[in-house]
């Protein structure tokens, strides 16, 4: 997972945002560590599950909810700790461009576009496979970043230095690998193709144009 080797203080009202993203996931987490102790048959686990987990099967139930609330749930713990250091990595850079309603908004509409990605890719391939977490709201912010800021260098697998345009482009080839290729790792390869395409989208229509300099008029 990449680091910025470039760090910058954080602004107060940057780190309440930050952290409160964090900790809804980490909330989330550990109400599944709970529900997992119950035993996997118990009520409490199947109530995470229906709730917590997108699915195709999930929407055929009406449960479109899941679409967001699988973004904020992990159960393994390193695929946490891996979300939060990269929404951490990123989002300090990409919140002081967007904002705290348009950090939000790339959040939480990443993650939508995550999920329906996830689930057009189940109803195509036939995988009834649920999905959950950060992922896909983590590559929108991290395609914005590495258009913000091409060249700062991240340290892949914490000392591998790469630009940050060249690493996200990567991750999202190994994606496209994943979905195209029928790879069977375990791992929701369409929806971190959503996400990473609603951060294209974004930087193309909203930020873009912000960031361009202003021409003279003759």
């Amino acid at each position: 997972m990449p680091r910025s080797r470039r760090g910058t203080p954080v602004a107060q009202s940057t780190a309440r945002l930050l952290w409160g993203l964090v900790g809804a996931n980490v909330l989330v987490y550990v109400a599944w560590q709970m529900a997992i102790r119950q035993g996997e048959e118990s009520l409490w686990v199947g109530v995470m599950a229906d709730h917590f987990l997108v699915s195709l099967e999930a929407m055929f139930a009406g449960r479109v909810w899941t679409l967001l609330t699988s973004a904020f749930s992990h159960i393994d713990p390193f695929h946490l700790f891996v979300n939060m250091l990269a929404l951490w990595v990123f989002g300090r850079d990409v919140y002081r461009v967007t904002g705290s309603r348009g950090f939000l908004h790339l959040y939480v509409v990443g993650a939508l576009l995550a999920s329906i990605g996830h689930v057009a890719y189940s109803l195509l391939s036939g995988s009834p496979n649920p999905a959950l977490g950060a992922s896909g709201s983590v590559m929108a912010i991290a395609v914005v970043f590495a258009a913000l800021y091409p060249r700062r260098i991240l340290l892949v697998n914490f000392f591998i230095p790469v630009p940050a345009a060249l690493a996200v482009a990567a991750y999202v080839v190994l994606d496209a690998l994943g979905v195209f290729g029928g790879t069977t790792d375990n791992v929701a390869h369409a929806a971190h193709l959503g996400g990473a395409a609603y951060g294209l989208l974004y930087w193309l229509i909203v930020l873009r144009r912000k960031r361009l300099p202003r021409q003279r008029r003759g």
